[in-house]
């Protein structure tokens, strides 16, 4: 019995699979040759291995729809012909349990289904050793897994859409499946996804659901309302996740600056359609000229071209040159505490001589136990990891490395290299100009547990960026000898607001807000606070 329901299976599907397997080599003849030409055209190649980890352009991500496809396919060829053909009943009546009838139906598919995403995912595999580090190719063969899971959801799901008796459960099953099947379609897995597996099971139990339809009953087993419980907490979970990565938009209600001419914070209220309220908190309001003419170290350039600079505030006078010079600003957001699927980073290499940073041939790799170096000719760079192994050794960096932080790009006036901090909480700054490896420990108060550091090099060399640790402090890192200067901030929470430093000539601005209340604090230029206040 078994045996025939394969054969009848197969018979059924053996076209399109061919098929499929036909067109698998045609599409990834035609992957190879559009690698090879951006690798042959981009320059430098390493170019190609930024834009698969930083900015997450994966070459093959288009595979997952080919998996999607194929699923989809091999479901409508199994199923669609019997249900035409008033056939499904066949399946019930075999002289074996429902059970063991529709897993062998189903595992005929599923098996087709596998063998065609494994040839894509081993071919996929050779031909990217051709271009990447192993490491990155371990993360291609993680996502392939993971399109074969969602490609194997989809299938069930289809199936049990197509073998459902009543229309109106048809359509809600094959809602549901293309609702978790989008939900699960991402650039990035983790380990977290791996709960994928729950819903495979409920998937399975629900095809089954089906199958009892055809019978007028339905699957009343504890574990299939069991697992239908779970998976709608996972699917709500993922969900809600999905919504605020690529959805949810951010509502700056207000607007604060601070006024060197009132010496007040003045706020722009944004009440959306652009309707906006100027005015200062419990005092006034006023027009937006008036707002401006408060601002001039914000709309300098105003006064630049109505010839009003120098301005004069107090004692002191400030014309465009100083403005310009003076502007700043760093921003912090809690979405950047994500970290990169692979702490894979272009080793900048500033030549003294040259005016602009060029994107370099080389990259750099912190692993557990290790860092490594690598450039596309050789893949490892032997010399240049020997040399970081040495530094390594001589400042006693103890692995595994918990953090790694720094401007992975090219585009900046100088290079600050790479901050990270080893196992035992000690802070070093890894970085190269002029073809020499630099390696050093940064000293920071011992009494803060470090959860971000941002670094933004920029032509003023007074401030680097700024760090963050547990109990929510922020500190302002020199640019010189890079000490830690802590700064007074209530109620700052890294986990849920944004945050902006903003400098001026006279002033450094700092706002944060969660969206639900608007802190404002101002600094001279000593880091010496002078005002707060809070907008809600």
């Amino acid at each position: 019995m078994i045996y025939s329901i394969v054969k009848k299976e197969w018979l059924k599907i053996k076209y399109l699979v061919i098929s499929l397997l036909f067109l698998s080599i045609f599409i990834l003849g035609y992957f190879w040759f559009r690698l090879d030409f951006l690798f042959s055209t981009v320059e430098p190649e390493s170019m190609m291995w930024y834009r698969f980890i930083t900015l997450e352009q994966k070459p093959y991500q288009y595979f997952s729809y080919l998996f999607y496809i194929t699923a989809f396919l091999i479901s409508s060829f199994q199923f669609i012909p019997e249900k035409m053909g008033k056939k499904i009943k066949i399946m019930i009546h075999l002289p074996i349990d429902m059970y063991k009838s529709l897993s062998m139906h189903l595992a005929v598919g599923f098996f087709c289904l596998f063998i065609i995403c494994i040839i894509f995912s081993i071919s996929t595999y050779f031909i990217l050793l051709n271009y990447y580090p192993y490491e990155m190719i371990f993360i291609a063969l993680k996502d392939m897994f993971f399109y074969l899971l969602s490609a194997t959801i989809l299938y069930l799901g289809i199936s049990s859409a197509i073998i459902e008796r009543k229309p109106l459960f048809s359509v809600i099953k094959l809602l549901i499946t293309l609702f978790i099947t989008t939900n699960f379609h991402k650039s990035i897995y983790t380990s977290f996804d791996l709960f994928c597996l729950v819903l495979l099971a409920t998937m399975f139990f629900i095809t089954l659901d089906s199958f009892y339809s055809i019978k007028e009953q339905r699957l009343k087993s504890k574990l299939y309302k069991s697992l239908l419980l779970i998976s709608i907490v996972i699917v709500s979970f993922f969900s809600y996740n999905t919504y605020k990565e690529k959805y949810k938009k951010s509502f700056n209600k207000y607007y604060i600056f601070y006024s060197p001419i009132k010496e007040e914070f003045i706020y722009q209220k944004n009440f959306g359609e652009h309707h906006f309220e100027y005015g200062i908190k419990g005092k006034e309001t006023f027009d937006r000229k008036t707002y401006e003419s408060y601002l001039p170290f914000v709309y300098w350039r105003n006064l630049d071209i109505q010839n009003k600079l120098p301005i004069k505030i107090g004692n002191e006078s400030f014309n465009k040159k100083i403005i310009k010079e003076s502007r700043l600003s760093f921003s912090y957001n809690p979405e950047d505490l994500k970290k990169q699927e692979l702490d894979f980073f272009p080793f900048i290499n500033p030549i003294s001589n040259i005016g602009m940073i060029k994107f370099p041939e080389e990259f750099i790799l912190f692993k557990n136990k290790e860092i490594k170096i690598y450039n596309f000719d050789e893949k490892l760079d032997n010399k240049l990891t020997n040399k970081v192994k040495k530094l390594v050794k001589k400042n006693n960096v103890t692995f595994p490395i918990k953090n790694i932080w720094g401007k992975a790009t090219n585009l900046k006036p100088f290079d600050l290299g790479y901050f990270f901090l080893d196992a035992k909480d000690k802070l070093f700054k890894i970085n190269r100009a002029n073809n020499e490896i630099y390696l050093k420990e940064v000293t920071y108060p011992k009494n803060i547990e470090i959860k971000h550091i941002k670094i933004a090099e920029n032509n003023q060399q007074k401030l680097a960026g700024f760090a963050i640790s547990k109990n929510n402090k922020i500190y302002l890192i020199d640019y010189k000898d890079l000490q830690f200067r802590g700064l007074e901030l209530d109620n700052f929470d890294y986990k849920t607001m944004r945050l902006q430093l903003i400098s001026n000539p006279k002033y450094y601005l700092i706002r944060y807000t969660d969206e639900k209340s608007y802190h404002v604090a101002i600094f001279d230029k000593n880091f010496k606070k002078i005002d707060q206040e809070i907008f809600k």
